[in-house]
């Protein structure tokens, strides 16, 4: 599976719709970060940078609906 710019919007706009918890935020980076049997692939260094920050316990606090709106709003932009 190819995680790519548009998937983490769409996670971006389930987690804001209250549809996912961060809990779940952290749970799909973790095993994209740790696929072992390379399932995932990620689109470019941007998705995988985003992905390693949602996967890092030290970033994790910082999960919350502002953040998450400010990178979906860049996340976004990075499509025009």
């Amino acid at each position: 599976m190819n995680i790519t710019r548009r998937e983490l919007i769409n996670i971006c706009n389930r987690f804001l719709d209250d549809k996912i918890s961060k809990e779940e935020i952290i749970h799909f980076a973790t095993s994209v970060m740790f696929d072992d049997e390379d399932k995932y692939e990620c689109e470019d260094e941007i998705v995988e940078e985003i992905l390693a920050q949602w996967d890092n316990v030290h970033t994790q606090s910082k999960i919350n609906t502002n953040s998450i709106k400010l990178l979906r709003n860049a996340l976004l932009k990075m499509e025009l």
